[in-house]
């Protein structure tokens, strides 16, 4: 058995993607996998008395056990595993690997806060994951790191849990529905702006935005913006399951869950087609060029006005979800941890 201590210092804030990777994937390690490997958490605080309990409960099930920082330093595990991006302290032995996510902080303007933890872990580390081909191919790109080294696992989806919704979503019409913080990066640009040329056309149709609203919303002229911030799970489904099209437009992702999320729920997937986006929707989702708004309309267009399309879109949907399972992750995570420490 190989004794995993994972880098949890973000786990009880992290709320977006990474998070929702890490909690899924520590689910099916503890539960599918307890012969192969064994997790415990490692925190940056010395005393976990205190601490453990806010940890654990990030985690649904039996508590996984909590560690300091410090133990890791006295042969205690046989792994570390550093899900965040690299390596968030310096002082730790043994093999190890990272999961880094994508090379946004490489390959975008205003995204290179956090290069030193991909540096540290292109030097330190003997495997490193990631999420995408895509993402591969970048990261190869901009860090001296061997394509030896180099492991794709795609991320998962599972369905949501039953629940009531906190708001009527029926309430908001017909309308699109965006998920994610509303940066340029995620392109709610081009939601906003294929929304108008949709009205223009005769489609009425408002936007749902779930998220975070960074800076100033573009004009949406008469399309209605309905903004919710932060949503409970059961609320989420409710939305992808009455919207008109799920709208991915953004125009860099190192995997894109969010459309798996949807398609998981019955949404149809109008997404952008560049980076690791396709990886992600496959041949479920109908695709417009990133920053496009006349393109992503006219897909949305097909969407609005073809429902059997928009039928068959949402079945093919849930079968692609279906096959993108976290046990299938949690599977090819294992066998990237016995690799690397195998004799």
């Amino acid at each position: 058995m190989i004794r995993v201590g994972v880098d949890a210092w973000n786990l009880p804030h992290d709320r977006r993607g990474i998070g929702r990777y890490l909690r899924a994937l520590l689910v099916r390690l503890r539960d599918e996998h307890a012969a192969a490997v064994t997790c415990t958490l490692v925190v940056p605080e010395w005393s976990v008395l205190t601490v453990a309990r806010r940890y654990q409960r990030e985690v649904a099930g039996p508590r996984l056990p909590v560690a300091s920082r410090r133990a890791t330093r006295g042969g205690t595990f046989d792994l570390l595993w550093f899900p965040f991006n690299g390596p968030s302290w310096d002082a730790f032995r043994g093999p190890s690997v990272a999961t880094l996510h994508d090379a946004s902080n490489f390959a975008l303007p205003g995204f290179g806060d956090a290069r030193a933890t991909f540096q540290r872990a292109a030097e330190r580390c003997e495997r490193i994951v990631t999420d995408s081909q895509f993402s591969r191919e970048e990261l190869l790109r901009y860090l001296p790191i061997a394509p030896e080294r180099m492991r794709v696992v795609l991320p998962g989806v599972e369905p949501f849990a039953s629940g009531t919704p906190s708001l009527d979503v029926l309430a908001f019409g017909r309308f699109l529905l965006f998920v994610g913080e509303t940066d340029e990066r995620k392109g709610i640009d081009t939601l906003i702006g294929a929304a108008r040329v949709l009205a223009e056309r005769g489609i009425d149709v408002g936007c749902v935005i779930v998220g975070r609203v960074v800076g100033t919303l573009p004009d949406a002229g008469d399309v209605r913006i309905h903004v919710l911030g932060h949503v409970d799970d059961a609320t989420l489904a409710a939305l992808y399951g009455a919207c008109a099209a799920f709208v991915y437009p953004s125009r860099y992702e190192g995997f894109g869950l969010p459309v798996l999320e949807a398609m998981a729920a019955g949404a149809p997937v109008v997404a952008s087609d560049g980076s690791s986006i396709p990886e992600a929707g496959g041949d479920a989702a109908l695709y417009a060029a990133p920053g496009d708004a006349e393109a992503f309309a006219g897909q949305l267009a097909r969407v609005i006005r073809d429902a059997p399309l928009a039928a068959a879109m949402r079945e093919l949907g849930r079968a692609r979800a279906a096959s993108m399972t976290w046990s299938r992750a949690a599977r090819e995570l294992v066998a990237v941890f016995e690799e690397t420490v195998a004799p």
